[in-house]
């Protein structure tokens, strides 16, 4: 795949991630007004359960993504993807029981439930036990997408799920189900919505053929490669909620949904990163030595370039957005958590492009191994400042391990050089927009900062940017300037 290829790829699944949170500005505050904040908050912690038991893929999802890659056999690749495939909906199936077997006791028992919610969040747990092998099956076709680099289709099916799970539970509460299990049965199809057409693409992608079995020199090679990505897959989970089921045993129901809301709103944000790592997995996947190493600097050069405005944009309009999409009341506990986060994801969104360099390489083993070392202190750093400075503590733990998360990145494929290098001129910028987003000063202040820190940002942004995206940038502009030219 060439630059224009990478650069196309990561556009298609930016556009894919983007669609889908178009819906969610939109749902968000009928949830709220329909549901209430308790019971949407109650809702998101059902959801974030799932979302770590859907850890029980193994890996598989990345690890298929990475043999089928480096593969050409039509054989091999079915060999591949049934053993992949089987093998995971039986271990989602194991996860759907133990989801099952906890759900009450974690409901009821860990997180501070409202009573009159108990019966409602058990009668809704086995909803929840039948998604997870839907999640852990996947996992294994969207690896599959990946690496044949069907990325059109790969996105639209993700959209399409998307879309319908937080589409479907409304649809239901407008016909008059608001109780959880309705809530939850119908984000399940929402879900199966998604993975049938996901499934549909695979079978053109990959083809398909031969009977669905398992090969246990295929399970054990997949899982060589799965078990460090599955034990990485069950610590991001933990790493990445753990921050919610915090705050609902501290502070409620209600402070979840005070902030899972700008946390969702703002990881929208790492959609860039996401979208360009994506695109590069089964390209460092084949790549080795400084071809590899060439297109990772060129990734996160420009990975610093584009990223740097917009979160600078971001930051600097988040309180009014805030205050026009759910009202000053709700502005007020988000708007500094939203802040606090974007500039986390700031420092951490390079880091994607040697994140999955790494395991493209073959050594998924290092960074599974430092979520292990960080897992400890992250926890206690997380209920001490949750506890002393509520939702907005939850956010500075979530940047200092995303902090250390990346750096550790750089380190290990001896790139923090360049990654300081890239971050340093674009850090006034960065500082401007905070200082205008929190500062007690006037709109026209307010407004005259920001404007200044977005020009900075994109100043400093063209300085570190690659050469091959400078090139592309000013061809386009060219070309824009003839038909303008020609027009007239």
């Amino acid at each position: 795949m060439s630059s224009r290829g990478v650069i196309r790829s990561t556009v298609i699944n930016l556009i894919g991630q983007v669609v889908p949170t178009l819906v969610a500005l939109a749902t968000v505050p009928l949830y709220l007004h329909w549901v209430g904040e308790v019971k949407y908050g109650v809702l998101l912690l059902a959801f974030t359960m799932l979302g770590y038991f859907g850890a029980f893929d193994f890996g598989l999802g990345r690890a298929v993504a990475q043999r089928v890659a480096g593969q050409e056999d039509v054989v091999e690749n079915n060999r591949t993807f049934w053993t992949a495939l089987t093998f995971g909906l039986s271990v989602g199936l194991i996860g759907g029981l133990v989801l099952y077997a906890l759900g009450h006791w974690l409901f009821a028992g860990v997180f501070r439930i409202p009573p009159e919610y108990h019966t409602q969040v058990v009668d809704s747990i086995p909803w929840l036990a039948m998604t997870v092998p839907l999640v852990s099956t996947l996992s294994v076709l969207t690896g599959t997408l990946q690496a044949k680099q069907a990325f059109i289709a790969l996105n639209a099916g993700q959209a399409i799920g998307s879309i319908a799970l937080q589409v479907f539970p409304l649809i239901w509460v407008a016909m008059g189900h608001a109780s959880m299990s309705a809530l939850v049965s119908s984000a399940l199809f929402g879900r199966l919505t998604g993975l049938v057409f996901i499934y549909w693409a695979v079978v053109r992608a990959l083809p398909i053929f031969g009977a669905p079995r398992m090969q246990r020199g295929e399970i054990a090679s997949l899982l060589r490669f799965g078990g460090w990505i599955s034990l990485s897959g069950m610590l991001i989970p933990l790493l990445t909620i753990v921050d919610r089921m915090v705050i609902g045993v501290q502070l409620g129901a209600a402070a979840v949904t005070a902030y899972t809301v700008p946390f969702s709103l703002t990881q929208r944000v790492t959609y860039i990163p996401l979208s360009l790592a994506t695109t590069l997995f089964p390209k460092f996947s084949q790549l080795r030595g400084e071809s590899a190493e060439r297109l990772m600097h060129q990734s996160i050069l420009g990975l610093v370039a584009l990223q740097t405005p917009v979160v600078v944009l971001g930051v600097v309009l988040t309180q009014p957005f805030f205050q026009l999409w759910l009202g000053n009341e709700m502005a007020v506990k988000m708007v500094p958590i939203a802040i606090v986060l974007l500039v986390g994801i700031w420092i951490n969104g390079p880091a994607y492009v040697p994140n999955v360099y790494m395991p493209a390489q073959g050594r998924p083993d290092l960074m599974a191994k430092f979520y292990v070392a960080e897992l400890l202190p992250f926890l206690a750093l997380l209920w001490v400042l949750v506890g002393q400075w509520g939702i907005v503590g939850a956010g500075i733990a979530w940047v200092v391990r995303s902090t250390a998360d990346a750096i550790f990145c750089f380190v290990a494929t001896r790139t923090l050089g360049l990654y300081w290098k890239a971050i340093l001129p674009n850090f006034p910028a960065i500082m401007m927009a905070v200082w205008s987003a929190l500062a007690p000063i006037g709109l026209i202040p307010k407004l005259i900062v920001g404007l200044l820190a977005l020009a900075v940002s994109l100043i400093a942004s063209w300085y570190v940017s690659p050469l091959a995206l400078r090139d592309r940038v000013l061809t386009a502009l060219r070309i824009k300037t003839a038909r303008a030219t020609s027009k007239s």
